[in-house]
């Protein structure tokens, strides 16, 4: 079951990357098109995420943090309509510290290779919202 979870996970880093580079290869009219993208995909992944922490809780403070990550994912795609850096820089924040409320609450740690994965993909993920911050400001898309 390990081995399908790590295929799966590197799997679904792919639209991650694809919507962060996809302006730098199309050209820059491709920029809001792929953070909407990046938006959308981010929040649904990082409610997903916070169901799996809800589920591993053993405290009621764990049930509230998986909540607020699910919540936090929903209301990213609607701050993206005010401004699109709010939930860019939300998501950016709320993967690492999704990561780390998981890691404490998981029992799935204590086996090497999902520990290896999911800290190889907050880091891609999180990776990816760095850039698109970056191509957003400007920096990559001149």
């Amino acid at each position: 079951m390990l081995k399908t979870k790590i295929i799966l996970g590197y799997l679904g880093f792919i639209p991650f990357a694809a919507l962060t580079i996809l302006p730098w290869i199309l050209g820059e009219n491709w920029l809001r098109p792929s953070l909407i993208g990046l938006v959308i995909y981010g929040a649904i992944i990082l409610s997903f995420l916070g169901g799996i922490i809800w589920q591993s809780s053993k405290k009621q403070s764990d049930l509230v943090s998986g909540i607020l990550f699910s919540l936090l994912g929903f209301v990213s795609i609607f701050l993206f309509t005010v401004n699109v850096m709010i939930p860019l820089i939300m998501l950016t924040l709320s993967f690492p510290l999704c990561y780390l409320q998981e890691k404490r609450t998981s029992d799935s740690f204590a086996d090497e290779d999902y520990a290896s994965l999911r800290l190889n993909l907050t880091t891609g993920v999180t990776a990816c919202f760095v850039l698109s911050i970056f191509s957003t400001i400007g920096l990559f898309t001149q």
